[in-house]
Formats: structure tokens, sequence, C-alpha cells
């Protein structure tokens, strides 16, 4: 009855009835499942965002799941046992109802966590908060923002705004990759809040990339000038150029010596000027991607098939672990998954097979 217990827990914290104990008894029932705190997240802006579902809507998809969870269905006008309220009754019915409204709109999620061994398609979601964006691997979007800013979303992102968006800073956060072109305002600056680091504009266009990958964090200055904090050690602020880039590293170990470096409190990090690809796009190749082009310069296999992963929605294995730190160099655009995996091929004798949404290099 671990599933049924899953999703009482989870219809309160939907409808923000839920005390402290039970969200903690909610993490600890999905401890064992593939589960992050950003789906749960997700989950509630789906479910917040859905307006206007009725209580008969709600009765249906309640009778629909009662048999599943519990081998039987509660009845609107069934006392309680031992004469308790029926209002009670209604709201724990309601709030199981509103955990399967969520469950039919995310249901490859949830079948993934029952039932792990099984390929189930993905379902692309789209009717979500309008303080959140989220863009799946395998799509990029385009937003427009309450102060006119337009925002690219990079395949495998998240970015959030509160409803308070415009009338004091303009503040948003990213999870993934986006690429800004912000209205100038300089009474009202633009934030963008990542992890490990904060950019702050007052207008101007540039390229933020945050992936919880291997990947650096990195943020690019396609026009005008920004401010880059890092937030851990001792406060540092950077300032960025056109065409210039800050990349946080993991380690201390930077690839080239011909650029400023620094470490400050444990944080070692890069600023360098990028190439612009002059001829087709006019841009860094950081932020081609928004013209639906990939390019890589001396990058590991390894990070090139992440790109592609989140790119073409696949999974790619490495049965070679050595080809993992093969350097790259190339770009493809509006090419499908196998014309891509040509193009490296001219550039690395590699074999690969592709089974659904798997590819394996060999």
């Amino acid at each position: 009855m671990k599933e049924s217990r899953v999703f009482i827990l989870l219809g309160k914290k939907l409808s923000n009835e839920a005390t402290s104990e039970e969200l903690a008894e909610l993490n600890w029932l999905l401890k064992d499942k593939d589960v992050k705190s950003f789906d749960l997240e997700l989950l509630q802006d789906i479910w917040q965002k859905n307006p206007g579902l009725d209580e008969t809507f709600l009765d249906e998809q309640w009778e629909k799941v009662s048999g599943r969870l519990y081998g039987y269905a509660v009845q609107p006008s069934d006392p309680m046992p031992g004469g308790g309220d029926k209002r009670k009754v209604f709201s724990i019915r309601r709030l199981l109802a509103a955990a399967s409204v969520v469950l039919l709109l995310i249901v490859t999620a949830w079948m993934i966590w029952l039932k792990p061994a099984e390929k189930i398609p993905r379902i692309v979601q789209e009717q979500i908060k309008d303080s959140v964006i989220v863009a799946q691997n395998g799509e990029r979007k385009k937003v427009l923002l309450p102060d006119s800013t337009t925002v690219h979303l990079n395949s495998g992102s998240r970015l959030a705004y509160n409803k308070n968006f415009g009338k004091g800073n303009r503040e948003v956060w990213l999870r993934g990759e986006a690429f800004f072109e912000v209205t100038k305002d300089a009474a009202h600056p633009f934030l963008v809040n990542t992890d490990r680091m904060l950019v702050k504009v007052l207008g101007t266009v540039f390229n933020v990339k945050s992936y919880d990958t291997k990947e650096d964090i990195e943020t690019t200055v396609v026009e005008g000038k920004v401010e880059v904090s890092l937030k851990e050690g001792a406060e540092k602020k950077v300032i960025l150029l056109p065409n210039e880039k800050i990349s946080l590293k993991n380690s201390n170990q930077l690839k080239e010596p011909s650029f400023t470096q620094a470490a400050v409190s444990g944080i070692s990090y890069e600023v360098k000027t990028v190439p612009v690809d002059i001829e087709k796009t006019g841009m860094p190749e950081e932020a081609v991607w928004i013209k639906e082009k990939v390019i890589f310069t001396d990058e590991p296999f390894e990070m090139v098939a992440l790109k592609m992963e989140r790119w073409y929605n696949v999974r790619i294995h490495f049965k070679n672990e050595k080809m993992k730190s093969i350097l790259m160099n190339g770009d493809f655009d509006n090419v499908d998954i196998q014309h891509a995996l040509q193009i490296l091929q001219i550039m690395v004798n590699f074999k690969y097979e592709i089974i659904d949404e798997e590819i394996y290099i060999r």
C-alpha cells in the first residue's frame, strides 16, 4: 500500500495542506525512486496552473484510481467509520483526485517509478505555471517575459520568475541554458540566478549555461556589459564585455594558460575572449544554438555527447571509456541524430549502434 500513501501525501502537497511531518514522510517514501526535488516542484507548478477543475471531474478521477489503490471506491455518501465527518472523507478523496490529475498529465514519469524496467515514451508537458517554463530534452523554447525581455531556452532547461517580476528587481532563476535579450531599464536591474553565479545587467544580450552535469558553468556576452558575482567563498565580481566568457571549473586545473585565470577560496574560474562565427551567425559559438546550430571546439567527446543527449533526446553510452577524453572539433545544424553521428565519425574512428533512444559508442 506504499504507492497509495504516496498519492495521499502528494495530493496534500499539491493542495498546500501537508504538514512538515507529512512532507518528510513523502520524501522518505520517494527516496528509493528516481525523483528529484525539481520533479516535485514541476508537479506542483502543473497542478497550481490547472484552474477550474470542478468537483465532478475530480470525483471521476478518484473513481478511476481508487479501485487500483484500495480495491474499492469510496462514495461521497459513505459514512466515516465510527460516525466521522463526511467532509473529511471528501477532502481525502479530493486530495487523491488532485494527485491523480497530475498523474494523468505526467503518466510517463509515474510509470517509470513503478516499472523501471519498461521503456515508456516521453510526454512533453506544455501547460505549466506561467512563472515556470521548461524546455524538455529534444526541444527549445522562446519566451517573452512581462518586461518584453526575450529568452531562448535550450533543451533540458528550466526558467522561473515570480509573480511580481518587473515591480522591483527583474529576477529569474535558471537551471540549464538560456539566451537573454534583455530590455533596457536602468531603474530595474535584470538578475539571473544559477547555483554558483549571479548575473546582473541593465539591458544587454548574453548567454548563461548552468546544467547539473560535468559541463562548465558559463556566462558569455554578445552585446553590452554584464556583472557576474560568484556565489561561493569570498565575494568576487567580474565584469564581462562583448565576446567575453567566464567559466567556473570543477578543479583548479585549467586547459589553457593564455587567458585570465584565478581562484577565489577554492573556486576556479577563467575569463577569456571567445571566437565569433562571423560567416554564418555573427555570434560567439557558445550562443549559436539559438540558430539551431551546434558547434564544438576542442571539447572532449563526453561533453559533446551531453549536448547531443539534450539536443536529440537520446542517451549515449561509451563502451570504451578512453573515447570520452578525445577532443572534438566540428559543427552541425538541422540534421538528425544519425547524420550527426556520421559527422563525428569523420573526425574520430568509432562505430555506433542505435536501439530506440539509446546510442552505444564502440
